[in-house]
């Protein structure tokens, strides 16, 4: 390189940048290295702390969906956060919770603790509800009022809670209620009336005037949406077995019952008597009166005054009193009718008729559709009625009818993705072409003339070096010849030498020829040549 002038040198340097780029720039798009996610859920306070980690580790990595997500290469995936985890655990890279009481200093004031002790109750609830597969992250507010003496002097305790779920996902009811219930439970004093729960638009899931019988009302509009389902499903899992996949839709209309009723019933069989316990009384009375007699007045009440009355009448009483106890059985019926259960059933259910190929004379096909026939409807409707549990005292009914499908072609649709998956495979063609075309082209202007100049500039200084005439040829054997080798080399260029022919290409390509049968000693003689030129 120092023999070359700046020119040649600068286009041999930039020439070989050029390349050693283009061999980094194909190594990339070759290897096609992919991230796989380090930590997800990553919040602005903690995204500082695993970024300045990695750049002191001198890791690779990349931040995505707006710093949530933080990725490196798969192969330093386990590494890496065995690394961060060990030095940070997760009092850093997640909510602070109970942990936060592992140091306390002697000198903390009460206020300090119950505003530690809210935080610590805070992140702990925020890590249960961010366990859940729908919940991103979440954020927790607890207000905790300070107590008092009297309890009508002291505050309820109320939270709210903000749910950040992943796309395309929601908490269903049942999840919401688990959220309301663990806050509730978690947090002392607290009912579930207090607790608010909302989602990152503001929607409010929960509202804490909720009654029972509003959250009872929902679980009956699930049972009734689930029971139908189930219904439906079952009258096409059997119709479609027979009028083939995809030819039949039912639905079904089922009314439950909102109330919660409860009755009690008495019956009694006359027929079945028996004498249980039999009382009798009987009274008999036996009686006489004397008629009055005697002298009327005073005198009847002197002395010595008898009295001769005469028998009046005599007087007999007979009683009888019977009371016959019989034991009559008797039956108690107590039933309950729960909500929830069906009190009427409407079905409609639509079948496709049947699809008949039919050849024209010229040799075409033609699709035509029929009906099907009365008999086979009485039979379906018997079918569809034994699965769903028919009942007419109930007032169900069910309703068929055979009308044509019609069925939806996605030929447009068809010719979208193959236009979507040519332009693919055209964009893919001509990437590479492109690719293909810049390597020849670097192949054909760079590295070709490159070769061919370095190989011309030797040949250059290599003929500039060789003796042109035998009066040169001659100063050489006037050279010592102790070195080794020169004693056997010079007679043999001496040989090949022409006079007739000192000036033409013959004399050059006998010498290049003996300079390739044995370069060390050839390069000893020119060595020898130049020293003695110089001199």
């Amino acid at each position: 390189m120092k023999s070359l002038s700046p020119v040649k040198r600068f286009s041999a340097i930039a020439s070989a940048a050029i390349f050693v780029i283009t061999l980094i720039v194909l190594g990339l798009m070759l290897s096609g290295k992919t991230y796989v996610p380090l930590f997800t859920k990553v919040t602005a306070d903690h995204l500082p702390i695993i970024v300045d980690k990695l750049k002191q580790m001198s890791i690779p990595f990349k931040i995505e969906e707006g710093g949530a997500v933080v990725t490196v290469p798969p192969e330093l995936l386990h590494s890496t956060q065995m690394a961060i985890m060990t030095e940070h655990s997760d009092t850093k890279l997640g909510s602070i919770g109970l942990e936060l009481f592992d140091h306390v200093d002697l000198g903390t004031t009460s206020y300090a603790q119950r505003v530690n002790y809210q935080r610590a109750l805070q992140g702990e609830l925020m890590r249960a509800i961010n366990s859940l597969a729908v919940v991103r992250k979440s954020k927790v507010i607890l207000a905790l009022p300070p107590k008092k003496t009297f309890l009508e002097d002291a505050g309820e305790t109320k939270a709210s809670v903000i749910v950040d779920l992943f796309p395309g996902t929601t908490l269903s009811k049942a999840q919401v209620k688990g959220i309301i219930n663990l806050v509730a439970s978690a947090v002392e004093n607290m009912h579930t009336n207090n607790v608010s729960v909302i989602d990152s638009y503001g929607r409010e899931l929960s509202k804490s005037n909720t009654s029972e019988s509003s959250a009872f009302s929902g679980e009956l509009a699930e049972l009734k949406v689930g029971k139908e389902k189930e219904l439906e499903e079952r009258i096409e899992g059997i119709l479609s077995r027979v009028v083939g996949s995809g030819k039949v839709i039912a639905k079904v209309e089922a009314t439950l019952n909102m109330n919660d009723t409860s009755s009690i019933e008495e019956t009694y069989d006359a027929e079945k008597t028996a004498v249980r316990s039999i009382q009798k009384q009987e009274d008999k009375m036996n009686g006489s009166r004397n008629n009055p007699t005697g002298i009327p007045g005073a005198r009847a009440n002197l002395p010595g005054a008898e009295e001769n009355g005469t028998v009046g009448f005599n007087q007999e009483t007979n009683k009888d009193f019977s009371v016959t106890n019989y034991e009559v059985p008797k039956t108690v019926t107590k039933s309950r009718k729960a909500p929830g259960s069906i009190d009427r059933l409407s079905v409609a259910v639509l079948v496709d008729g049947v699809s008949k190929v039919e050849k024209a004379e010229d040799g075409t096909s033609k699709t035509t559709w029929a009906p099907r026939s009365e008999e086979e409807l009485r039979k379906y409707e018997a079918l569809v009625k034994s699965a769903i549990g028919f009942n007419e005292k109930r007032g169900d009914s069910v309703k068929i009818e055979n009308i044509e499908f019609q069925f939806e072609t996605f030929s447009d649709a068809d010719d979208i993705l193959q236009s979507i998956e040519t332009r693919k495979l055209l964009s893919y063609v001509i990437r590479w072409s492109v690719i293909a075309l810049s390597l020849s082209l670097f192949f054909l202007l760079v590295v070709r003339p490159f070769i061919t100049w370095i190989t011309e500039s030797f040949r250059e200084s290599v003929d500039d070096m060789l003796p042109r005439t035998i009066e040169e040829l001659e100063e050489l054997q006037s050279v010592d010849s102790t070195l080794p080798g020169m004693s056997a080399t010079l007679p043999v260029l001496e040989e090949s030498l022409d006079p007739d022919k000192a000036e033409s290409e013959l004399l050059k390509e006998r010498i290049m020829g003996i300079i390739e049968k044995d370069e060390d000693k050839s390069a000893n003689a020119l060595k020898l040549w130049l020293i003695r030129r110089e001199m």
